[in-house]
């Protein structure tokens, strides 16, 4: 697996970029519009990899935030989202402004996304995982922790997520108690 190529940008279009390695081999790496706009032709750099194996291509991803890599990892893992539109949404959406859209619910602003309408979007919402995501954001883990528990009590997690925005406890069972008594 390529987890990283670095070299010297000797192509770049919006979406794509050639790398040529001090080795002297060159890598076509498919890139977002934000990634893009952060590279310049002959600079050297490092980009961080995904590579996407199909029966008629290898490809390889190209980022140079991590953030964006984790948010294009997880969106191929939603069934009905390729990479083109996964790479759709790291062009039109920072890691943060997804984050905040996948836990808050918002279906508008993931249909800002060229590709992604208002069910396309509902879909994505219902197929991500919310305690994932947070987690890497950086939340405590006793929210995590709270977020799963009333989530295997039935609630749905774009409630539960909004409700455990507004409790103040700060240990998993206080926090739990908290929300349930505003999730009744």
């Amino acid at each position: 697996m390529i987890a990283a190529v670095e070299g010297v940008i000797t192509k770049k279009e919006p979406g794509f970029a050639v790398l040529k390695t001090v080795g002297g081999v060159s890598y076509g790496i498919i890139i977002s519009l934000n990634t893009s706009a952060n590279l310049t032709k002959g600079e050297k750099v490092e980009l961080i990899t995904t590579p996407v194996i199909r029966e008629d291509a290898n490809l390889l991803y190209g980022f140079l935030d991590v953030k964006e890599q984790k948010m294009f990892e997880v969106l191929i893992k939603v069934s009905g989202i390729g990479p083109s539109t996964a790479m759709a949404v790291c062009s039109s959406l920072s890691a943060t402004s997804f984050t905040n859209a996948v836990i808050n619910g918002d279906v508008a602003t993931l249909t800002t996304v060229p590709g992604i309408g208002p069910k396309t979007a509902r879909k994505m919402l219902a197929e991500l995982s919310d305690a994932k995501l947070i987690s890497e954001e950086g939340v405590e883990s006793y929210k995590n922790e709270s977020a799963l528990a009333l989530e295997s009590l039935g609630f749905k997690r774009d409630k539960i997520l909004k409700v455990l925005s507004t409790c103040s406890s700060t240990n998993t069972s206080d926090l739990i108690k908290e929300a349930l008594k505003k999730l009744a």
